[in-house]
């Protein structure tokens, strides 16, 4: 039973097969505009027509009931509702036979369908809410036919009793657009049916395994949607996507799906549990089978390996719509559905395993999300989600007419010109023109992801094909990149080139290749050997792209990557030439690979607002209760942007004190994601200390260094103070209440643990707490008070040297201007100037004894004589002789121009170490990413290091 928008009780009719009488019946219920919208419909749908005439009262009621929905509401309101529908409608009838059951479930869905379809055909609804509408409706009538069959089944059967309060359920799972909510308005549903765990049934007047029952309640519920009365069938049921096909059993247990997804799961099976959802099972059931399916589908790394896979399915397309003689359908033909969906599986498919985002179902939904995971620009994304939306109209529309399973253009001309108008075009040229230019932009944007042209680029000439099966000599290998791109290349090289090769296809890493890893190897390898061979030092780059390739042999989706992207083999092929900081880093951390997939953001490190944006997203996406994945996410966003940061440099995109700003402030932005991380831990154990406000922690934390200064390099440990402001003499608030101290202590460890602990992803920074008052035998985390006080009565000059570039970093901001108030006090802390200047100069020679390196021929930039530490402590001593009100900086640079300015440093003395400070840094920078240390030998850099000295022996003997 349902009511009308007049709130009288309808009862469903027997069919009416007089229009007439229906016509009157509709113009009295119906709303006008529900009226004329029906009128429409019925001029171009026979379907339509037949359902109104046949069942005019709930037909109606149907149209009414659906038109109420607003898109805003369809997911929050819609599915509860229709099942209330459902009731109401079935509430008044006998529903005692397995006759009464077929019939009911067929008028209920042919009745909603036709309302759809109404709505549908006259644009008063979306293509996406026409399609979850049609989804929500499968959903009720498959579960409805679930509860009867397992209903029909319980006198004889029983019922799989788990417990005194658990049923062990038969899992439904949805697949392709039934399981994505994008259900055709005419199409067959493809289940898959599992059970969750093994035994008797119970109840029942004979009791059977659970393998035996849940095979008869598959067989029913199958019958009661598919089999064909006087109304029909429900859905046509397709079952072959289920484990072995046709072969395979109609129902499997979770244990056994296990067993083969981890062993015969095949590739197209990947891509069509990328949708799977199921529609019945309890909470617990669903989650064992997600957990199974989820790992299957989406692999941990970037899995490229998928794109082949697309080629050979829509190479069977293809050949099928050839053997069919089918023309002008617009899933399957080229341009069509069915590429849109490839492009979009693919992707999700490639990256869903580290990006949880796409695993989402629908096509509507996941397109901007994977312009969020920068997998396809906005323009493109749209384009085809526009393109998506209007096929998927012109199919249901085309399906809605007479209710059939088709994606094939109409011949006829009354029907073309009904689907131009539902189109809203104004005849059928213009439709047609519109809709063929739509599938030309989409096959093109296929062809492109596959990668079809690209391929051409892989096909080298034979040459490099006999350089990888090596039987072409040194002297022709040497004669043929002098001809072509080095004329300078020397024997020596060509043979270092061939015998790096050789090592390489000769190591057992190799040789242990599954078949698919060979094939790759066999694949792309004469395109690596070109590449490289144009680079600037072939035989160099080489050794190096092997030793990266070593790391990531057994991950043959790294190889697909590679093979599939020409332009980012090139792209490796460069930075590994420039750098063997960053062959180090993708050797170490494959993960890094996925950020060549994007020169334009590689090249583009992010400034504080950005990296704060993207890595609360992605952190968004873990399990606040999982340290691990935390941590790894941590670990991995640093690699990353110091990857952005490497790249940047190379290509001469920023200087060398931006490289320093933009490291500090990555530095900066992961620190504070993990005081957040662990003060939240800690709260959970033991509370907070009372008395503070939501957004207080009464903790911060203190840079020195080159951290405290902005000049962090690539590779730079953090120097680290921890304060608190909160008393001493007071508790937590939580269950486990400590001490203040000890609160802050353990979220001091707890800092510490987040960002030096060693994970898979490395670790994050090696912290050093050494320059904490006391050093070493000092407490962890001290109170502002005290450290105020330790600064003023027993600091050493030294450690008054490294509060010049000490500076807040991050934590509760009320200990901002009560930190600067210490650190200025210290630093303006009455000197003489002879005690000053003998305290400088001895701490300068400990520590060169200490550290100074030696090395034949060369000099070391950062410790030897007029280097780069004489340079900052130079601009120590003057700031701490400085007696003025002015606030001293944190930065080399800035002392250097204050001093100037203070009169302190003459203003060629001044220009002489800024300018030597900078280059020393540049240069050790990128000795950083070469891995060359801290030595040099260049006649210039040693010379200006003489400049230093000078200035050195002027100001400090």
């Amino acid at each position: 039973m349902t009511t009308s928008s007049e709130g009288q009780f309808i009862s469903l009719s027997q069919p009416n097969s007089n229009q007439t009488e229906a016509e009157l019946f509709w113009k009295t219920f119906l709303p006008a505009n529900l009226f004329q919208q029906l009128s429409l419909a019925i001029k171009v749908s026979s379907f339509v027509q037949s359902i109104f005439v046949r069942f005019p009262r709930y037909a109606c009621a149907s149209l009414v009931w659906q038109a109420k929905f607003t898109n805003a509401e369809l997911e929050a309101k819609f599915p509860n509702g229709l099942h209330k529908e459902f009731d109401a409608f079935i509430s008044e009838r006998p529903m005692l036979l397995e006759s009464d059951i077929l019939r009911e479930l067929r008028v209920f869905r042919r009745c909603h369908s036709a309302a759809i379809a109404v709505l549908e055909l006259n644009e008063s609804i979306t293509i996406d809410s026409t399609s979850f509408r049609i989804s929500g409706l499968a959903d009720i009538l498959i579960r409805q036919s679930y509860q009867y069959a397992r209903s029909l089944l319980a006198p004889r059967f029983g019922l799989a009793q788990c417990n005194e309060s658990s049923v062990s359920n038969l899992i439904i799972l949805g697949m392709g657009k039934l399981g994505g909510q994008e259900l055709n308005f005419s199409s067959d549903i493809d289940l898959i049916f599992f059970y969750s765990n093994e035994g008797e049934t119970v109840g029942g007047s004979k009791c059977v395994s659970y393998s035996r029952y849940f095979q008869k309640l598959a067989m029913l519920v199958i019958r009661l949607l598919d089999e064909v009365n006087e109304e029909g069938f429900v859905y046509r049921v397709d079952m072959r996507l289920r484990p072995y096909g046709e072969s395979g059993a109609l129902v499997m247990s979770l244990a056994q799906a296990e067993d083969y997804y981890q062993e015969q799961g095949r590739e197209w099976e990947r891509f069509a549990m990328v949708r799977a959802r199921a529609i019945t099972g309890g909470d617990e059931e669903i989650s064992a089978l997600d957990q199974i399916i989820r790992p299957f589908c989406f692999r941990k790394y970037i899995d490229y390996s998928v794109l082949e896979s697309i080629r050979s399915m829509k190479a069977m397309i293809v050949r099928e719509v050839r053997r069919k003689g089918l023309r002008d359908n617009i899933k399957l033909g080229a341009g069509g559905i069915r590429e849109i969906e490839f492009i979009v599986q693919a992707l999700q498919l490639i990256q869903g395993g580290r990006d949880k985002r796409l695993t989402e179902r629908s096509v509507f939904k996941v397109l901007p999300l994977i312009v969020d995971a920068k997998l396809l620009p906005q323009e493109v994304a749209g384009f085809l989600l526009d393109a998506y939306r209007e096929l998927r109209r012109v199919e249901h529309c085309i399906q809605e007419f007479d209710e059939k399973q088709t994606q094939q253009l109409p011949e006829s001309p009354e029907a073309k010109n009904n689907l131009a108008l539902v189109m809203g075009k104004r005849d059928w040229d213009s439709f047609y023109v519109g809709l063929q230019a739509t599938m030309g932009k989409v096959h093109q944007h296929f062809n492109d992801l596959l990668g079809e042209a690209r391929n051409k680029e892989l096909e080298q000439d034979d040459f490099f094909q006999s350089l990888f099966e090596g039987i072409i000599d040194v002297e022709t290998f040497a004669e043929k990149i002098r001809k072509d791109f080095h004329p300078d290349f020397s024997i020596a090289q060509a043979q270092n080139f061939i015998s790096e090769l050789g090592r390489f296809l000769e190591s057992s890493q190799v040789s242990n290749l599954s078949a698919r890893g060979a094939e790759r190897i066999k694949a792309f390898f004469p395109a690596l050997l070109a590449t490289c061979s144009r680079a600037e030092s072939p035989d160099l780059v080489l050794g190096r792209l092997l030793r990266i390739l070593q790391s990531i042999l057994k991950r043959t989706a790294y190889l697909d990557l590679l093979s599939e992207n020409p332009p980012i083999l090139s792209h490796l092929v460069d930075l590994a030439g420039k750098s063997e900081w960053i062959v180090k880093r993708l050797s170490e951390y494959p993960i890094l690979f996925d950020e060549l997939l994007y020169p334009n953001s590689l090249y583009a490190p992010l400034q504080t607002a950005d990296l704060e944006s993207e890595l609360r997203q992605s952190l968004l996406r873990i399990n606040a209760n999982d340290e691990e994945d935390l941590l790894d996410s941590l670990r991995a966003f640093k690699q990353i942007n110091e990857l952005r940061v490497a790249a940047a440099l190379l290509a001469e995109r920023l200087s060398i004190s931006q490289v320093s700003r933009y490291l500090t402030q990555l530095a900066q932005v992961l620190l504070g994601a993990a005081v957040e991380m662990a003060w939240q831990m800690v709260v959970k154990r033991h509370g907070k200390p009372s008395g503070l406000k939501d957004h207080e922690t009464g903790f911060a934390v203190i840079g020195y260094g080159k951290l405290g200064g902005m000049e962090l390099g690539f590779g730079s440990d953090l120097d680290l103070v921890f304060l608190f402001n909160q008393s001493v003499d007071e508790s937590t608030d939580g269950e486990r209440p400590v001490a203040n101290t000890r609160f802050y202590t353990r979220l001091a460890q707890k800092l510490i643990h987040i960002l030096s602990t060693r994970t898979n992803q490395g670790l994050l920074y090696e912290v050093d707490m050494r320059l904490r008052p006391s050093g070493a035998s000092g407490l962890l985390v001290s109170h502002v008070d005290a450290y105020d006080d330790y600064q003023m009565e027993s600091a050493w000059t030294w450690e008054h040297q490294a509060l010049i570039r000490a500076r807040f970093i991050t934590g509760d901001s009320s200990l901002l201007p009560q930190f600067e108030r210490a650190r200025d006090r210290a630093l303006k802390k009455p000197r003489k100037e002879t005690q000053l200047k003998e305290d400088v100069s001895k701490m300068r020679i400990k520590m060169r004894e200490q550290l100074l390196s030696q090395k034949a021929g060369l000099v070391d930039l950062k410790q030897g004589e007029g280097g780069l530490v004489d340079i900052e402590f130079l601009a120590q001593f003057l700031c701490l002789k400085y007696q003025g009100e002015l606030p001293i900086p944190y930065n080399t640079v800035d002392c250097l121009k204050f001093c100037q300015h203070e009169g302190m440093l003459s203003e060629k003395q001044s220009l002489i170490l800024v300018k030597n400070y900078r280059e020393f840094r540049n240069r050790l920078n990128e000795n950083a990413l070469m891995n060359l240390g801290d030595f040099i030998n260049e006649q210039n850099i040693i010379e200006r290091m003489q400049d230093t000295a000078k200035i050195w022996t002027l100001l400090m003997e």
